[in-house]
């Protein structure tokens, strides 16, 4: 499997994405990760609210869902893709 550094928000932090997957979904699975990732973040105080806001923004988490749904009808015939979208999709980033 090849590795993906994740978005510069999450750090070191890496996203497995199969060797074979095309780039937009490989794009897509490493910004899913990290819309888990900040969406589960507590706003202990204004500056972390501030911070999660940014990340939240920048990844475009709110569309996130939508853009799965594209993604899945454009690789149905593609079940790695779809088995990419699908550990994915709940999984903490």
């Amino acid at each position: 499997m090849a590795i993906l550094s994740a978005v510069p928000l999450l750090g070191p932090q890496l996203v497995r994405a199969g060797p074979d997957l095309p780039a937009d979904a490989k794009a897509y699975v490493t910004r899913r990760m990290g819309c888990n990732h900040w969406g589960g973040e507590d706003a202990y105080d204004a500056a972390r609210g501030r911070e999660i806001g940014e990340a939240v923004r920048s990844l475009r988490c709110d569309t996130v869902e939508a853009d799965e749904q594209r993604m899945r009808r454009r690789y149905r015939r593609q079940p790695d893709v779809l088995k990419s979208l699908d550990q994915t999709h709940d999984a903490d980033g």
